[in-house]
């Protein structure tokens, strides 16, 4: 009881009065959870706010930008690189054996791979889907590594999708308990 206590304490503190070590263990906290899917860690995060006693401000905003999304996005985006791996040089035969523990199949696969044409705008639609909220990051990672999305593309394109995701939960939320806390 004590240690689920203590993790609560930690998470809050990390989200309400971010700093450099909070920076630091939401970095590696959003990695480990990508790598093993846990549970939606952004949401997680984001319901902190509603512990927020001061008003949701601009200066709390970049406070909350640089210390929890930018971390956040980064280790998600290092977390769902194994599985981008993965998808990228074993294609097909790698997640028909490894399906059992990736929770999902090719025939998975080749549905969100029909939405795909190896275009241009194909990037800008991954990185829109990847600030979505409730969207999860690993069937986006599986199609960018079965489409050969390019390393780079694809690694930048998932920091900058995975932090807006997290920025715009943290606001949803934060102005949401805003606005219900003047009812």
């Amino acid at each position: 009881m004590e240690l689920s206590a203590n993790f609560v304490q930690i998470v809050q503190d990390a989200v309400l009065d971010p700093s450099s070590n909070s920076a630091i263990a939401l970095f590696v906290s959003s990695f480990l959870n990508e790598l093993v899917a846990i549970f939606p860690f952004a949401v997680v995060l984001a319901g902190q706010l509603f512990f927020l006693k001061d008003p949701f401000s601009i200066a709390l905003i970049a406070k909350l930008l640089v210390f929890v999304a930018i971390p956040v996005g980064i280790g998600s985006s290092l977390g769902v690189l194994p599985v981008y791996v993965i998808t990228y040089f074993g294609g097909k035969p790698a997640i028909n054996k490894l399906q059992k523990y990736l929770r999902f199949s090719w025939q998975d696969v080749e549905k969100v791979n029909s939405r795909f044409r190896g275009q241009w705008y194909d990037e800008i639609l991954f990185l829109l889907l990847r600030t979505i909220p409730v969207m999860p990051s690993l069937p986006l990672s599986i199609v960018a590594g079965v489409m050969r999305m390019k390393f780079l593309r694809y690694f930048f394109l998932s920091i900058l999708g995975l932090v807006i995701r997290m920025i715009l939960t943290l606001l949803v939320v934060g102005i949401g308990m805003e606005g219900l806390s003047q009812l």
